[in-house]
């Protein structure tokens, strides 16, 4: 941080985080922990979920000399309350997101937010905090909660010198992690997450914080990777199976990996043919399979996966100052290629776990072998055997638990959930089939003969006890478990006579209602791949087949294959049932189409598009939202300051018929009926649009697209007025756009200061230099806007920004923009019954143009590349004209500057419109007729200054000679005509 602190450490959707801002996060985490009474070698929770708030809150929890322990806001508030309780923490870290996660548990504790968004600090909290407080290798660093064969969960302890050696083995093996940027691709109470997070930060990289949804998505993670460049993540070998599979069906998804050196492997068995199908797939790419528990920092056995491993894949040897040795049940070294139990020494175990003595006297034994440095040895329960080669092997578990989806999980855990229902007597957990196809499955039975309980009721009570991976995917009702000779319950027995059919049998899934289109076989023949059955209803939902992310990615793989198109999981995921799915994929699709697929031809299908709208009870943007309504099916997001939806849908009415867009007026109520038009009520200055995470992310799922027509102009206001509406809420809404959508961003020309004759024209690539830009705040505010669109854009992000002069009015409705400063100008000149001598003047674009170029571009019927567009006709407006034009129609008489500006001055208390612009107006010259020469520059003839190509190329049909400017403003002058001079009527 020293070194470098303007480095980038963090990237999080839109964002870039540096050393320097990092540390001040972590600075002020640790002073607020501090006054809340935290001291050295305490546990701190931290209840934070995504983004650069994590790091933070580690790093400030490690400034105060404590340990944190991560939990997840997503476990059920039992498992959080009880862990909570178990470690009796001083205070907790939470992030906005997630107080009111906290809240629900209404525990007396401090509570300490760490907000990355957070303007300013006070300059001691963001100090580094007191000295001494600096942690020894000894102390512990972190504790994470793990599955509990008990049914309670235990928190693993480790130290500061068994992480610092495995990072620093990291270092040495794969190069300085300065040279990498790292993917967070494990979930942050997964202790994997503490190598991908803390190895590029201590060692000057930059780490990768992914946005989660709640769904697997490995497009977008590929994407992801990508768009970042990142150098190297994990992936568990079950969802890593299912990645291959989509990456070689995809081409462009293979392609953004191509910054992908080292990947990473753990937590379960591999599978030696996947790995080397995306050894194929990726030339180039290092596969190193990792091996350790979480009471043992992380990792501590590692192999470089090599041609040679074809049958099985080793676990490999111990990394430097750690050891691996395989015993026999009287901690004796047992021969070559026999099997036994793996124990781990050396710099990497860990302390134990958290209030529980005894357990940890059974797991951590005494060391009997002076070459082995320590005092302990960790049985890990691992059996294994050590080949002729030197390198160990695993075989498997001796106890009750087992791993699944590279989750460690007690079947004891798992069982006492089930148990705990009212309505069950007994339950055995099992595990069906090979990884990476296992299936966690629940048997239980009734408490009561003839009372046979839900299995719905029974999935929702473990759901509500339970994690969601420790959740049985399948749950079986029998009469009585299997006794062995000793008249316990046989685990082994019940695996073999419970099979995946049966247990879907019990999953309430007994009528089958058959598909009933082309694209609804189809969709049963994915599912059927995905699932291992023979039939599926088109009306169960996908999750009581035992659904979940992982088999959702296969399905998207196996959907995607039969359509010959992308299928993304979350396009499956939001329509739970076969004909649900049909429904979303055949808007706009035939059925001929679909059968087309279903032998393997091209459907050509496009999705439906959905786009989100801003600023539509503005003047542009009401215009855009008529266009869209009028001229395509897409439907409408619209994000209205309103009380709530029949409210923003009330202003939406009133705008409409306020500029007369009679047509959009009454497709409105129908479309508001039939849910292609929905208002949200939002506030675009807020983070998140004002919206609820949940509401926010499924819009960022559902939409294709963003057209931004908000903004807020006023000239007599500074850049912080202006920031909130429309710099604060771009970054909002790129960080929607991170999941595919585009974002057509309603820009200006002024940001450029003007040019003179001689100056070369401005093209659409081109932005001006920062010191190039006009001092006031819209135009400082609208040109950071498009900084941010630009840097998305460089992040993979789509953008374009419209870059618009004067929009002057709708040419057949003549109903002027109120807040324009043009308009005002001609409207001022009737109600004070003059006008003056001027040389002023400026371009003009009527917003019917505007509206109609950038609907038809959000909508794809015209094709406008990334970047900017100057949406500028050629034609310019002289004052000294409209003048006449308005002289003759309204009789008024000819002033000079100065008494306008008294005029105006007399009339502006009866006009707020008026009194604005007297305050914008400069004074008179002395003995000047005409207007001075400040009041010209007040207005700008931009025709000239700017390139137009790209708008021109699809709006040459639209642009008038330059004679006709006039007569296209012919009906907004002729309803300027009949207002009445204020002048008069005060007379």
């Amino acid at each position: 941080m020293k070194r470098a602190p303007d480095r980038p450490a963090i990237h999080y959707r839109d964002t870039t985080m540096s050393y320097a801002d990092l540390d001040v996060a972590a600075n002020v985490t640790a002073h607020r922990l501090i006054g809340n009474g935290v001291s050295k070698l305490q546990l701190v929770p931290v209840l934070v979920a995504d983004g650069p708030e994590f790091p933070s809150a580690l790093f400030g929890v490690m400034k105060t000399g404590s340990a944190f322990v991560p939990l997840d806001p997503a476990w059920p508030i039992d498992r959080l309350k009880a862990t909570l309780e178990e470690l009796s923490p001083p205070a907790v870290v939470v992030s906005p997101g997630t107080v009111g996660t906290l809240a629900e548990l209404d525990l007396a504790l401090p509570v300490v937010i760490v907000d990355c968004a957070e303007p300013r600090h006070a300059p001691a909290e963001a100090a580094p905090p007191p000295a001494g407080r600096e942690p020894g290798p000894e102390d512990l660093i972190y504790g994470f909660f793990t599955s509990g064969s008990t049914g309670t969960p235990k928190c693993a302890l480790n130290r500061h010198r068994g992480l610092v050696n495995r990072l620093t083995a990291m270092s040495r093996r794969f190069g300085d992690g300065a040279d990498h940027v790292t993917l967070q691709n494990s979930r942050s109470t997964f202790d994997s997450s503490m190598w991908q997070v803390l190895w590029p930060l201590v060692s000057g990289g930059q780490v990768v914080l992914p946005h989660r949804d709640g769904i697997l998505d490995l497009e977008k993670t590929a994407m992801t990777i990508g768009r970042h460049g990142v150098t190297v993540t994990d992936f568990v070998p079950s969802v890593l199976a299912a990645f291959v599979s989509l990456l070689e069906l995809r081409e462009d998804l293979r392609a953004a990996m191509s910054s992908l050196r080292r990947l990473l492997i753990g937590g379960e068995t591999a599978n030696p043919g996947v790995v080397h199908r995306l050894r194929a797939l990726l030339p180039g790419i290092e596969v190193t399979n990792t091996f350790g528990p979480t009471e043992c920092s992380i990792g501590s056995v590692f192999h470089d996966v090599v041609d040679a491993d074809v049958d099985r894949i080793p676990l490999g040897r111990p990394i430097d100052n750690t050891s691996a040795i395989v015993l026999d049940d009287g901690l004796e070294p047992v021969p070559v290629n026999t099997s036994g139990e793996v124990y781990l020494g050396g710099e990497c175990l860990g302390a134990g776990y958290l209030n529980d003595p005894e357990r940890t006297a059974k797991a951590f034994v005494a060391n009997p072998f002076p070459d082995i440095p320590g005092e302990k040895l960790y049985r890990t329960g691992d059996l294994a055997r050590v080949g002729e080669d030197g390198l160990l092997y695993f075989i498997g578990r001796r106890d009750e638990q087992v791993k699944l989806g590279g989750v460690r999980v007690e079947l004891g855990d798992v069982e006492s959930a089930l148990a705990d229902h009212p309505l069950v007597g007994d339950a055995m957990a099992v595990v069906v089939g090979e990884a990476p196809e296992s299936t966690l499955v629940g048997c239980v039975t009734p408490r009561v003969e003839g009372e046979e309980p839900s299995v719905e009721d029974i999935r929702k009570h473990a759901a509500e006890k339970l994690p969601a991976e420790q959740v049985p995917r399948m749950i079986a009702v029998i009469d009585e478990l299997p006794l062995n000779h000793n008249g316990k319950a046989d685990r082994k027995a019940l695996a073999s006579i419970i099979t995946t059919e049966t247990a879907q049998h019990n999953g309430s899934v007994e009528d089958i209602e058959p598909p009933a289109s082309p694209m609804e076989e189809l969709l049963c023949s994915a599912w059927c791949e995905v699932l291992s059955r023979e039939q599926v209803s088109v009306v169960t939902p996908f999750s009581e087949y035992g659904g979940n992310s992982l088999l959702a990615n296969r399905l998207t793989v196996a959907v995607g294959a039969r359509l010959h198109k992308p299928v993304r999981p979350k396009d499956l995921i939001v329509a739970s049932t076969v004909r649900a799915q049909a429904e979303r994929l055949t808007k706009g699709v035939d059925d001929d189409s679909a059968e087309l697929a279903y032998v393997e031809h091209d459907l050509g299908w496009r999705p439906p598009q959905t786009l989100l709208l801003t600023g539509a009870t503005g003047f542009v943007g009401v215009h855009v939202f008529a266009e869209l309504l009028t001229t395509s099916d897409a439907g409408l997001i619209c994000l209205v300051r309103c009380a709530d939806p029949p409210d923003g849908v009330r202003r939406l009415i009133e705008v409409l018929e306020r500029y007369r867009l009679t047509s959009a007026w009454r497709l409105l109520p129908t479309a508001i009926e039939t849910g292609r038009v929905e208002v949200v009520p939002g506030n675009l200055g807020s983070e998140l649009l004002g919206l609820p995470q949940s509401r926010f992310d499924t819009i960022a799922s559902t939409v294709s697209g963003i057209v931004n027509a908000a903004g807020v102009v006023n000239f007599l206001a500074g850049y912080l007025d202006h920031r909130p509406t429309n710099v604060l809420s771009v970054r909002e809404l790129i960080k929607i756009a991170t999941g595919g959508a585009r974002v057509h961003n309603l820009s200006t020309l002024s940001i450029f200061p003007p040019g003179g004759p001689d100056a070369s024209r401005v093209t659409e690539d081109q932005l001006p230099e920062p010191d190039q830009v006009a001092t006031d705040g819209y135009n400082r505010s609208k040109y950071v806007a498009e900084h941010l669109l630009a840097n998305a854009r460089r992040q993979g992000v789509g953008s374009v920004a419209y870059r618009l002069g004067e929009v002057w009015p709708h040419r057949s409705t003549g109903v002027a923009n109120p807040d324009s400063l043009a308009h005002n100008l001609l409207y001022a000149c009737v109600r004070t019954g003059c006008v003056f001598p001027t040389g002023a003047a400026t371009d003009m674009t009527p917003v019917d143009v505007v509206s109609r170029f950038v609907a038809r571009a959000a909508t794809r019927d015209i094709e406008v590349p990334d970047g900017a567009v100057h949406v500028l006709w050629p034609g310019v407006l002289r004052f000294a004209e409209a003048f006449d034009v308005l002289a003759e129609r309204c009789r008024l008489d000819r002033v000079g500057y100065a008494r306008f500006r008294e005029r105006l001055e007399a009339v502006a208390e009866f006009d707020e419109r008026l009194a604005r612009l007297h305050l914008l107006l400069p004074p008179p010259v002395d003995g000047c007729d005409p207007a001075p020469a400040a009041f010209d520059l007040m207005f700008t003839d931009s025709s000239r200054q700017f390139d137009t190509e790209r708008f021109s190329h699809h709006a040459d049909s639209e642009a008038p000679a330059a004679a006709d400017t006039l007569r296209a403003l012919d009906r907004y002058l002729t309803e300027l005509a009949d207002l009445p001079p204020l002048a008069t009527q005060e007379r």
